[in-house]
């Protein structure tokens, strides 16, 4: 029996014992059981204080149907691969990341939406644009993928919605032909 083939089995007997495998084992840190950003679960309310804690200070503030922190951020990329002739130069795009809340009582609100195209906050701390489109699955739940559109939802395990998940209120993740996340979206009306 050759090496590989010793490590396969070592893999089959691992697996039906039970014993979480490496990708597991990095997210068993995690907790997936809801819909968060930055640390802060979509829908509790939290004070203005905390939020800005979590997210920082938003660049600008926007009043259209939810009230929203605005975050600018410039994303600086790494040129096309197989480019070495420009090997220093780096891309540069601008994008707006937008986080709608609603105002619950004094100094009380709670994120109801958002819109996300940079690298500067994490869904369930865990995902991010720029990370691979695997994530998301990594996360366990229940996933419903739309390959014509490059767009996969995902609703936590045991969601209040089960069996019939109303997918368009929970987060949409965007990717590219590569598999990368490209925009993270919630709306829920």
């Amino acid at each position: 029996m050759n090496s590989f083939s010793k490590l396969i089995i070592c893999i089959i007997a691992i697996a039906s014992a039970g014993i979480p495998t490496a990708a597991a084992q990095n997210t068993q840190q995690y907790d997936f059981s809801s819909v968060s950003i930055n640390g802060l679960d979509t829908y509790k309310i939290y004070t203005r204080e905390q939020i800005t804690d979590a997210l920082g200070e938003p660049d600008e503030e926007d009043n259209v149907i939810y009230k929203y922190f605005v975050y600018h951020t410039t994303m600086v990329m790494a040129p096309p691969s197989g480019d070495y002739s420009l090997s220093d130069a780096k891309a540069v795009r601008n994008v707006v990341d937008e986080l709608g809340y609603s105002d619950v009582g004094k100094d009380s609100i709670k994120i109801c939406v958002f819109t996300l195209y940079s690298d500067r906050f994490a869904v369930n701390d865990y995902v991010r644009v720029g990370d691979p489109v695997s994530k998301v699955y990594d996360m366990g739940g229940k996933t419903l993928e739309e390959e014509d559109c490059s767009r996969i939802y995902w609703a936590p395990e045991g969601s209040p919605d089960e069996p019939w998940i109303e997918w368009g209120c929970y987060p949409r993740f965007y990717y590219d032909d590569n598999g990368i996340i490209t925009d993270i979206e919630l709306y829920h009306d």
